[in-house]
């Protein structure tokens, strides 16, 4: 994550320009570790956020509400003492560290003026708030208190002198040819990306990567593998990172992955290189509206993909059982199927018995149902006599065809289950939609997939099925779970609309709105695109996808959501792109 210090660098100068100078009226804690101080200045009002969170720690302004605990921590009651009604002076970086001061005065019982700092330390898991008096520098209170034993080099706590964080990295504001060249020659076997954040302050790896990218420089290369040329290159974009820096010329924005729609990092700086890549998703954004959507959304797509991710995993292990219970039925039937063998044995005993021995283990007749009337061998069991010997035959025949039905019927029952679940598995790969997961959940629970558990109420909230627009105009509607699919075919869709459907492909029910028009092959072939791209076979070529008119297709009683049958279908080949799905989706919007 690249919240680093030359971000930090942008985001204090915006909170300079929109906080300096505001009153304090309100603070919260509305979890362990985070603050959010309530601001008001000439300009309007403002929500002040700090995250010490170890897995995702931040500052920005923020907008929506937070539930508050209904007993205050002993950290927000001391700020509240402390500086309610107090005026937050400045917004001051440490460097380019992640660290950033806010000077407040405020007012003692007596009505003196009263210096305090807060302090933000954004690193991880030592993420930090501290207050401190602006005077001594001694340690009012903490967050999170850090004892000696803890750490015995910088502990925080109430009573003791808060050390400001230095490190031996330059400054880029006082970087140089001269010491560029110098760091360079002392770091020959260093790899370049470590070699920048490792030696300029406020570098992340994600920073000196962009930087790389845009020098045309390979990032897995060493300090000692470039050319002159290439170290030339390299400090002019690490010069122009710092005009950049000191102009306050910032352009931040967020990386995301397109497939799945992951967050991947925060840039400072605004880069070309990523917008022709078919990986990734970059969107330029002033750096408050950069920072809420890539910590916000990230934690919403996060908690989406895991989510999906465990559903995914539960669905995926049901299809492997299913198929190790197949392949095992099917064995059960392979020798069911030998249950001709015992009623014909049972009747050749019968046709023989003048001509056996009762003493005898095995007779051989001649078996006059096979086409060459040839010899066949048939066990005995001395304890019985011939007949009951055929009678037990007859049993064993009788029992294996009951068998033969039953396993049968098993094997359709597992192969109509396998079908289904992997159609469910489609579409959880391809829905990025939070609410759309909660509904397939809910269709799970529905079929004792999974369980409900108690008091787990129903989503209200309705997902709907995508939408677009064929080039000649038609809309076009695309199921995203089988509970919409079955909506969409049964209910929605006229008779004579036409339905579409990849071709032993798991994939979504896709309905083109006719409307009593007849419907270009243009706009079949655009419906076409988006079932197959809305299938199993989304990144396939020359995917078959079948069409007919709605009146064709039915749901055959006791099917499971989604599953129908259907009649006078053509089929269509075609090969999805996201771009044309994307064409479509546009129309729509």
């Amino acid at each position: 994550m690249a919240y680093d210090g030359i971000l930090m660098s942008a985001l204090t100068a915006e909170l300079n320009d929109k906080i300096s100078d505001s009153k304090i009226d309100k603070i919260h804690q509305p979890e362990s570790d985070e603050l959010i101080i309530q601001l008001r200045n000439k300009t309007g009002k403002f929500k002040l956020y700090i995250s010490v969170n170890s897995n995702m720690p931040h500052i920005s302004l923020v907008d929506e509400k937070r539930e508050n605990p209904l007993k205050p921590p002993m950290f927000v009651m001391l700020l509240r003492k402390l500086l309610t009604g107090g005026v937050l002076k400045s917004v001051q970086q440490i460097g380019n560290e992640r660290v950033i001061n806010f000077s407040i005065e405020s007012r003692n019982e007596l009505g003196d003026p009263v210096f305090y700092t807060l302090i933000a330390e954004i690193m991880g898991k030592h993420s930090n708030i501290i207050l401190i008096d602006s005077n001594t520098n001694i340690v009012i209170e903490s967050i999170k208190r850090i004892s000696f034993s803890q750490s015995r080099i910088r502990p925080i706590f109430p009573g003791v002198t808060y050390e400001v964080l230095t490190n031996s990295k330059i400054n880029i504001g006082n970087f140089s040819e001269g010491i560029f060249y110098e760091l360079a020659e002392k770091n020959q076997n260093t790899n370049l990306s470590k070699f920048l954040y490792g030696t300029i302050e406020g570098f992340s790896p994600s920073l000196s990567k962009f930087i790389l990218n845009s020098a045309n420089i390979d990032i897995a290369l060493k300090v000692g593998d470039l050319t002159d040329g290439e170290l030339k290159n390299l400090f002019n974009k690490i010069i122009d990172i710092k005009n950049q820096i000191e102009k306050k010329n910032f352009s931040p924005c967020t990386l995301r992955e397109k497939t799945t729609g992951k967050y991947l990092d925060l840039l400072p700086f605004y880069s070309s290189i990523y917008e022709n890549n078919p990986e990734y998703n970059i969107k330029k954004l002033d750096i408050i509206s950069a920072i809420n959507e890539y910590f916000q959304k990230k934690e919403l797509v996060n908690r989406f993909l895991q989510k999906s991710q465990s559903l995914r995993k539960l669905v995926s292990t049901k299809i492997e059982k299913l198929i190790n219970k197949l392949s095992n039925l099917e064995n059960d039937l392979i020798m069911a199927e030998k249950a001709e063998e015992y009623k014909i044995k049972g009747e050749l005993i019968l046709a023989n018995l003048y001509k056996i021995d009762p003493t005898s283990t095995e007779i051989e007749v001649e078996n006059y149902y096979s086409q060459d009337n040839e010899l066949l061998k048939i066990s005995l069991d001395v304890r019985y006599s011939p007949s009951v010997n055929a009678q037990k035959l007859f049993k064993k025949y009788s029992k294996l065809k009951t068998a033969q039905i039953e396993v049968t019927n098993q094997i359709e029952e597992a192969q109509k289950e396998i079908a289904y679940l992997e159609n469910v598995l489609t579409n959880l790969e391809n829905t990025s939609d939070n609410q759309n997961i909660e509904e397939i959940k809910e269709e799970l629970q529905n079929e004792g997939i999974i369980k409900k558990r108690k008091f787990e109420k129903k989503s209200k909230i309705k997902s709907q099925p995508n939408r677009y627009i064929s080039r000649d105009g038609f809309e076009i509607l695309s199921g995203k779970n089988n509970i919409q699919n079955d909506m969409l075919t049964l209910k929605t869709a006229s008779k004579s609309d036409i339905w579409l459907h990849t071709k032993i492909i798991p994939g979504s029910h896709v309905i083109i709105k006719a409307n009593g028009k007849e419907v270009p092959e243009t706009t079949i072939y655009d419906a076409a695109i988006i079932a197959a791209y809305n299938s199993k076979g989304k990144n396939s070529s020359q995917v078959p996808v079948d069409y007919t008119l709605v009146k064709n297709v039915n749901k055959p009683s006791g099917a499971k959501p989604g599953m129908v049958i259907y009649v006078k279908n053509k089929t269509i080949y075609v090969t999805p792109t996201e771009e044309e799905v994307s064409i479509l989706k546009k129309l729509a919007d």
